[in-house]
């Protein structure tokens, strides 16, 4: 008995301590707000970023200022790309908010059950991504198909990889869908960039500043660049679940400040130099590079392009840019099937809170879209043929009604798929050569396969709005047929033979 007395007074006495302890720590906790600007502030709100220069204004002294008017204290959490460690503390409500690329986002969101929605895009790399080669090795993306011995350097589960994938996928890059020999993992971008210098990789697969370091080593070319693509590597704003339910308005304000924060920017373009060079210990130089790689999405551009929920033409590039990443991934092995709370690619978006901003006139008006469609002067055939090679897009079998130039329903479906990857790539014009089979008059042949080539050109340009003058078709007939596969069968080999191919072109204007 006397034992049990002693362990309760010992519990009790415990108790009582923990109490006193917890006690004087919010007593001085209390004091601490009372006695210092802590005490203004009702919200503190916790933010999942990296040192990608895109997220820079969210984090900026612009925002923090101004939402520290407001009562909001804005933390920004830098976890270095630990992307696992993010989700998870989104999931647990240990953050608020956090940002993510979309790809990122499809495969290790799932992981973490998709703890978050997207509640406004950020921005989109143009130029901070970039795949640069030696030149004696790779002069074009189709260099990469016939390289066995090749070698490229990376960084795992970044943009880098992604921008690999798609080249897997949409130009149909065989060795870049499996793992191998080719591949060489690095320990983020400037590691990339050190092997690429030493010559032990042939390629490098890199982010600004080492984007512009790697173009200046002797003998390299930038085979290609985020600033050639388009909705490819897309960066967003993710909101835990529970954090939009419990504080809408936070969140509001939040964003509100965010975009007021982009058109301060856009004004004063050289204060994000100034602040990014102090904060982030980089020369203005360096500050700049990184910054002329990215470009945000505006309010506007959110709420009438990403999102399409203001406005009548439904473009809803976020849904696109979603489920282009997922065919991508799908296509790469990277994924079974659509990972998504029941496959729905809006159960992970909200459009409400930019919506409410844009019609409340909440911010500062910003710019409308800006005009993206490129326009292109006309060029002659010798014009055409001197124009660089970027590399040959999928080969799909468009096929035709026999002997004549009509699509059929399947070449339809074909090319739609096609146009969908071309839209990626909008600054590139496009050859389209038809091919035939080797047998019949190479004079006719030669006529078919140009007439194929312009129909598909006109399906392009009716269907998917493609200007004409972005594209030339041209015949090859049966003079540039493939080359026979080992262990192929003449009849397997005469009907590869028949093709349009759409061969990517830089795209002088």
């Amino acid at each position: 008995m006397n034992k049990l007395i002693a362990a309760g007074v010992l519990v009790v006495g415990l108790a009582s301590i923990v109490g006193l302890k917890f006690y004087f720590t919010e007593q001085s906790n209390d004091l601490t707000a009372l006695t210092s600007d802590a005490g203004n502030f009702d919200h503190s709100i916790r933010v999942g970023v990296d040192s990608w220069a895109g997220y820079y204004p969210l984090c900026s002294k612009y925002i923090r200022s101004d939402l520290r008017n407001q009562g909001i204290l804005l933390q920004c959490i830098n976890d270095s790309a630990n992307l696992d460690e993010r989700f998870e503390n989104l999931r647990r409500g240990e953050l608020d908010l956090a940002v993510s690329t979309v790809d990122a986002y499809l495969t290790v969101g799932e992981q973490h059950r998709y703890p978050g929605t997207i509640v406004s895009v950020i921005d989109e790399s143009k130029g901070g991504d970039a795949m640069v080669c030696y030149q004696d090795m790779v002069d074009s993306i189709d260099d990469l198909k016939t390289n066995p011995n090749l070698r490229v350097a990376l960084t795992p589960d970044s943009p880098s990889e992604h921008l690999l994938r798609s080249l897997a996928v949409h130009f149909d890059v065989e060795t870049f869908q499996s793992s191998g020999s080719w591949r060489v993992d690095a320990n983020g971008s400037e590691d990339a960039l050190n092997k690429l210098q030493s010559r032990s990789v042939d390629c490098a697969v890199v982010w600004e500043p080492d984007v512009t370091k790697a173009r200046q080593l002797s003998g390299t070319k930038k085979v290609i660049g985020s600033e050639d693509t388009e909705r490819l590597i897309v960066d967003v704003l993710l909101s835990n679940r529970e954090f939009i339910q419990k504080k809408p308005d936070v969140l509001k304000h939040v964003l509100s400040a965010y975009f007021d924060a982009l058109v301060y920017f856009k004004n004063n373009p050289n204060a994000l130099v100034v602040e990014m060079s102090k904060e982030a210990g980089l020369n203005k130089g360096a500050a700049r590079q990184m910054l002329e790689g990215v470009k945000w999405a505006s309010l506007s551009e959110n709420v009438f392009s990403w999102y399409s929920s203001v406005g009548h033409e439904r473009s809803e590039y976020l849904v696109e840019s979603i489920t282009s990443t997922l065919n991508i991934l799908k296509s790469a092995g990277v994924l079974d099937s659509n990972p998504l709370p029941n496959q729905d690619v809006y159960a992970i978006i909200n459009s409400t809170f930019v919506t409410e901003l844009f019609d409340g006139n909440v911010t500062t008006t910003d710019s409308t879209q800006e005009a993206r469609a490129a326009t292109y002067r006309n060029l002659s055939v010798e014009e055409w043929l001197a124009l660089p090679n970027v590399g040959t897009l999928k080969v799909r079998k468009v096929q035709f009604a026999r002997s004549n130039g009509e699509l059929s329903m399947n070449a339809k479906r074909m090319l739609d798929e096609a146009s969908a990857d071309l839209s990626h790539y909008p600054n590139f014009r496009i050859m389209v050569k038809g091919h035939t089979g080797t047998y019949g008059d190479m004079d006719a042949n030669r006529r078919l396969s140009e007439t194929r080539a312009k129909a598909v050109v006109r399906y392009l340009n009716i269907v998917h709005g493609i200007d004409e003058s972005r594209m030339l078709a041209i015949g090859a007939g049966s003079d540039e047929p493939l080359a026979q596969m080992p262990n192929e069968g003449l009849r397997a080999y005469e009907a590869r033979l028949p093709r349009v191919e759409l061969i990517l072109k830089v795209g002088d204007r």
